[in-house]
C-alpha cells in the first residue's frame, strides 16, 4: 500500500482504489501497466490484491499450496487461510465483491451436495473467521437464491452465469430470478446454456475475463463442437471470445483446468498438468494479457478433485475499512493495527478480538497481555466466541490474570454455547485441574468430541485403549474415536490407525492401508509415523522394499533427534545398505542414537566397540 502523511502528521495508507484513480489521472503510463483494470460497475480481478484459501488446503493438496506459498510471497502479494471451512472450494462459498465495499451474500446449498455425506461439506461461511466485520460495516446485499460463488464471472459491468441457477431456484420464476441477480450485481447478466454433463455448472470453467472487454473461453469444442458453439454465440453478443485451443495428438480431459486460472492484480497463476497442453496454455494465456505476470503452478492435486485455481481461492479488493478483516488470528500481516485499534474502540466485537490478539502476541504493537485480556473481555461481554475461548484460555493458564479455573470454565462454556469445540475440550481440561470425577470429564471430552474436536477424539481413543477414566477396554470404541479424529486430519491419530491396519488391532490386518494412514501422518512431520515409513520401505511392509527410499525417512527423522532413526542409519553405514559400508561412521550413529535413550545402539555398541579397541561405552543413559 502506498503511503501519506495527513495534516497532523499521522501516517496514512491509501487503497488500492485511491492508488488506481491517482494513477489514472496523473499518470497514463503507469496506468497502463495495471492491465486490465477499468472503472466498470465491478470488482474484476485485476483490482484484487489479496487472496484466501480454506485452512484445509495446506493439508489436501500440500504440493500444490506449497508452491502457491512461495510464488505468492515472491510476488510480494498478501494471501491468508480462512477459519471453519468444510471444503476447499473457498470460491463457492465466499462471498462476491462487486466494488471496493459491497458483497454480495446468498445461499449456498447446491443440488449436488444434498446427500447426507456430502451436506457435511457445505461451509456456513457466517462462521468463517470475521465475516461478520462485512455485515457490520460493508455495503452487503443479501441475495435470496441458491448460487455458486464459482458460477459468477466478472467481467467489468457485465457477468457470466450459466443457466443452472435457473433450475436450482425452481420456486421463482426465470424472469424473477434474473431481476434478483441484476438487483444484487447491478449489472447485465451474460447466461451460457447449462451443459447437464457437468453437474457444477460454474462459469468458471468455462470462460475468465481477460480485460478489455475480452473473455477466453475453454477448449469446450474438443469435447462438445455443439455446445462450445452455443457458449461463443451469447457471448460474442457482448464481449470478445478468444478461445483456447490445443495443438497435440490426443486431447487430455483435464485440458478444461487452464481457464480456471488465478489473477490477483497483475499475477496470473496458471494450473498446470504435466501434460503437453501445459505450455500451449501458458503462450495463449500470456498473449491475450500481455502486461501481465503469467507463472504455472501444479495444480493436480486440486484437479484430481474437480476444480482448479479459480476455485480453491478467494482474491478480493482490501481497503481502510477492510484490510483488518479475515486474517490469521494473530497475525496482522502487514496491516497497521491502528485500523483494527479504530474498529476496536468503536466498538466491533471481532476487531477487538483481533486487538487483544495482537497485543498478547505482541504482532505490531508491544506486546501487553494485562490489555490483550481487558480487549477480549470487551469482545466476548459483546458474544464474540473466539474471545470468549481467549479469555477464558487467560484464567485457565493465568496469563495476565490470575488463574482461575472457575471463571475459565464461565468463558468456556459461554464460546462452547456457541460451537466451540476447543473450548468444550478446555472445559473437560478445567475439570481434570479441579479433581472432577471421571464420569463428569469423560462426558466433557465426549462433548467436546462430538463437536467435531479430533484432539478430544484422540483422548478418547487413549482411554479407551488402557482403559483410563474409568472405562472398560475397548480397542473398538478406541479404533472408531481414532478413525474419526485422523479423517479430519489428525496427524497422531492417524498414525494410530496405520499401527491399526499395520497389527491388526481392531481391523484386519492390511499393511497397504497402514502404509497410506502413515504417509498422512508422516505429510504432517509426525517423526514417529516418518520413522515407522522409513521401516517400511525398509522392510517392503505394504510396498516394494526400497532402502533408498527408507534411508531418506530415515535421515528426516534423525534430523529431528529421533533415537531410533538414528540408529538405523547407524546400520545402513555399518552393514553398507545402499552407502559405503563405513564402521567409523556407523559408530558414530550408533553412541548419538544411544545417548538419545535408544537400547538397541546401546546393545549394538557393547558387541562391536571391542572391534575397535574400546572396551566399554561409557554415560549411557541406562
Amino acid at each position: 500500500m502506498d503511503k501519506s502523511v495527513s495534516e497532523n502528521g499521522v501516517l496514512q495508507e491509501k487503497s488500492m482504489f485511491d492508488i488506481v484513480f491517482h494513477m489514472n489521472k496523473e499518470n497514463t503510463t503507469n496506468w497502463n501497466i495495471l492491465y486490465g483494470i477499468h472503472y466498470g460497475n465491478h470488482m474484476v480481478d485485476s483490482l484484487t490484491d489479496t487472496v484466501y484459501f480454506s485452512d484445509l488446503l495446506p493439508e489436501r493438496c500440500p504440493t500444490m499450496y506449497q508452491s502457491l506459498d512461495k510464488i505468492l510471497k515472491e510476488n510480494d502479494i498478501d494471501h491468508r487461510l480462512l477459519s471453519h471451512t468444510k471444503a476447499i472450494w473457498c470460491r463457492d462459498y465466499m462471498p462476491i465483491q462487486t466494488s471496493e465495499k459491497r458483497f454480495v451474500f446468498y445461499k449456498y446449498n447446491p443440488d449436488y451436495l444434498q446427500t447426507k455425506y456430502y451436506q457435511r461439506t457445505i461451509t456456513d461461511v457466517n462462521r468463517i473467521g470475521n465475516i461478520d466485520c462485512l455485515r457490520q460495516d460493508g455495503k452487503v446485499f443479501d441475495l435470496d437464491l441458491v448460487i455458486d460463488g464459482g458460477n459468477v464471472v466478472r467481467c467489468d459491468d457485465k457477468i457470466v452465469m450459466t443457466e443452472k441457477v435457473f433450475y436450482e431456484n425452481k420456486d421463482k420464476s426465470r424472469n424473477e430470478v434474473q431481476r434478483l441477480l441484476e438487483e444484487a450485481f447491478e449489472c447485465d447478466i451474460i447466461f451460457l446454456p447449462w451443459d447437464r454433463k457437468e453437474i457444477f455448472g460454474h462459469s468458471d470453467g468455462i470462460v475468465h475475463y481477460a480485460g478489455d472487454n475480452r473473455v477466453l473461453m475453454t477448449n469446450y469444442a474438443d469435447f462438445d463442437a455443439v455446445k462450445a458453439n452455443q457458449f461463443q454465440k451469447r457471448l460474442e453478443k457482448y464481449v470478445e471470445v478468444i478461445p483456447l485451443m490445443y495443438n497435440v495428438k490426443r486431447k487430455h480431459k483435464r485440458s478444461w483446468a487452464y481457464i480456471n486460472f488465478l489473477q490477483i492484480g497483475n499475477l496470473v497463476l496458471v494450473p498446470q498438468l504435466g501434460i503437453p497442453e501445459d505450455e500451449q496454455a501458458l503462450q495463449q494465456i500470456m498473449d491475450a494479457m500481455p502486461r501481465c505476470k503469467v507463472i504455472g503452478v501444479p495444480a493436480l492435486e486440486a484437479v484430481r478433485k474437480g476444480g482448479a485455481l479459480n476455485c480453491i481461492s478467494w482474491n478480493v479488493a482490501t481497503t481502510q475499512w477492510n484490510s483488518g478483516f479475515m486474517g490469521e488470528e494473530y497475525r496482522v500481516h502487514g496491516r497497521p493495527v491502528s485500523w483494527i485499534k479504530k474498529a476496536a474502540e468503536k466498538g466491533y466485537r471481532n476487531w477487538q478480538c483481533n486487538l487483544g490478539c495482537c497485543l498478547f502476541y505482541g504482532h505490531g504493537v508491544e506486546k501487553d497481555i494485562v490489555a490483550a485480556n481487558q480487549w477480549y473481555k470487551k469482545s466476548a461481554e459483546q458474544g464474540c466466541d473466539k474471545a470468549q475461548f481467549n479469555i477464558g484460555l487467560s484464567y485457565y493458564k493465568g496469563e495476565g490474570v490470575e488463574k482461575d479455573y472457575s471463571k475459565a470454565m464461565y468463558w468456556f462454556t459461554k464460546a462452547s454455547e456457541q460451537g466451540d469445540a476447543e473450548a468444550q475440550l478446555h472445559i473437560g481440561r478445567c475439570l481434570e485441574e479441579t479433581n472432577a470425577s471421571n464420569e463428569d470429564i469423560v462426558a466433557a471430552y465426549r462433548k467436546s468430541a462430538e463437536m467435531g474436536n479430533a484432539e478430544a477424539m484422540c483422548f478418547l481413543g487413549e482411554w479407551y485403549q488402557y482403559g483410563e477414566k474409568g472405562l472398560t477396554v475397548d480397542i473398538q470404541e478406541s479404533f472408531r474415536w481414532w478413525k474419526k479424529a485422523a479423517e479430519i486430519g489428525h496427524y497422531q491419530a492417524q498414525y494410530k490407525i496405520g499401527d491399526c491396519y499395520d497389527f491388526g488391532k481392531a481391523v484386519t490386518e492390511d499393511k497397504k492401508e497402514a502404509l497410506k494412514w502413515y504417509k498422512r501422518s508422516a505429510s504432517k512431520d509426525y517423526i514417529p509415523a516418518v520413522y515407522v515409513l522409513g521401516l517400511c520401505y525398509h522392510y517392503g511392509n505394504g510396498i516394494r522394499k526400497n532402502k533408498r527410499e527408507a534411508l531418506k525417512y530415515f535421515r528426516r527423522a534423525a534430523n529431528n533427534e529421533y533415537a531410533a532413526a538414528v540408529c538405523m542409519i547407524g546400520e545402513y553405514y555399518y552393514y553398507g545398505y545402499i552407502v559405503d559400508e563405513d564402521e567409523e561412521e556407523a559408530i558414530k550413529y550408533f553412541k548419538r542414537a544411544a545417548e538419545l535413550g535408544c537400547k538397541r545402539a546401546a546393545e549394538i555398541l557393547s558387541r562391536i566397540l571391542p572391534k575397535n579397541e574400546e572396551s566399554h561405552f561409557d554415560n549411557l543413559p541406562f
